[in-house]
């Protein structure tokens, strides 16, 4: 029996050529306004100098983590207490789902924006997951210049930022170290391997949480967790009328096939939601179960909306959206006998 992803190939494979105009699309250049505390919505950004460095293989361990991670549920109030909800009161597949994300709370607390600075001087922007107190997940694209392997100048992970805002200003860290799964110079743009994990200068997962992850099978996601997925991202186009201000959630949305090696899902992303989480809740702990890293669509426009730039903006229809499978990272730390602090 042909699969979602296997009576799309003819139409994928159509729009494989428009990589610009359409096709495959990592997270995007997008202007950010400034994060600030809630109280203090008119503070100054905070300004990254770091050297970001490349770990060797020796130094896995400064990442803190383990093949199997145990969760970080915070006691402070940045993040008090729990929610399976994302409020406490865009290739776009078949409609917008999303929610905005407006819960302090744990999960949705470990969760942040990730803007960053290229080699040329673009800002960039992608979301990101705290794993363990000072490491960040997200994509190999969103550390570099996935056309050229150049690493980013700088790079700051912006913890649960809601309307712009954070709880603290000193929580935004900065990153000092990298290591990824691949300079894509094997494979641009889908490539199966576009983790990366982020050491960052302050271990703000203990204050805000870390999200452990679960290596199911595809073949388990899709059987017993159709329609149970979550993921979230700090998308270009959302909200429209401030995007990228707050993440937006989609609740419900599922694994459909793999391609490539990748898992292909159907939630709704677009630039900028490069790196969230793809999660789903197992005995009331959210784990990750996939990392989203890009989506395929065709050249037809759908809608637009005004990006913070000020510019008018596409939104073309999509055919499927791809992730990193979560056990390719397991496999790796596995292999490469990572068992966490030392």
């Amino acid at each position: 029996m042909k699969t979602t992803l296997h009576r799309l190939t003819l139409l994928i494979a159509a729009s494989f050529m428009f990589t610009v105009a359409g096709g495959d699309r990592p997270s995007n250049s997008t202007a950010l306004a400034t994060p600030a505390p809630e109280a203090e919505q008119n503070q100054p950004a905070v300004e990254s100098e770091n050297q970001i460095r490349v770990l060797p293989l020796d130094e896995l361990y400064l990442l803190g983590l383990s093949p199997q991670p145990e969760a970080i549920i915070p006691e402070t109030p940045e993040a008090v207490g729990l929610s399976t909800h994302p409020q406490d009161t865009r290739g776009i597949i078949l409609g917008d789902d999303r929610l905005e994300l407006t819960s302090r709370r744990y999960p949705w607390s470990a969760i942040g924006r990730i803007v960053s600075t290229s080699a040329d001087g673009d800002r960039r922007l992608c979301s990101g997951t705290l794993v363990s107190p000072s490491t960040v997940l997200t994509n190999a694209h969103c550390v570099m210049d996935a056309e050229t392997g150049t690493l980013h100048s700088t790079i700051q992970f912006q913890p649960n930022v809601i309307n712009n805002g954070v709880v603290n200003l000193a929580d935004i860290a900065n990153v000092e170290a990298v290591f990824y799964g691949t300079d894509f110079t094997d494979n641009y743009p889908l490539n199966a391997d576009d983790w990366a994990f982020m050491v960052l200068d302050q271990p703000l997962g203990d204050r805000y949480g870390t999200i452990p992850w679960m290596p199911l099978s595809v073949d388990e996601l899709i059987e017993n967790y159709a329609e149970q997925m979550v993921m979230v991202g700090y998308s270009g186009d959302y909200p429209r009328d401030r995007p990228a201000s707050s993440a937006g959630v989609h609740l419900g949305c599922s694994v459909v096939d793999t391609y490539e090696g990748s898992i292909a899902h159907d939630c709704d992303s677009f630039g900028g939601s490069s790196g969230g989480p793809i999660l789903t809740w197992i005995d009331n702990q959210a784990y990750i179960v996939g990392v989203n890293s890009a989506e395929r669509t065709t050249n037809t426009v759908v809608d637009t909306f005004i990006s913070n730039d000020g510019v008018e903006r596409p939104v073309y229809e999509g055919v499927i959206n791809f992730g990193v499978d979560i056990t390719r990272i397991v496999e790796f730390l596995e292999q490469n006998g990572l068992e966490g602090d030392r």
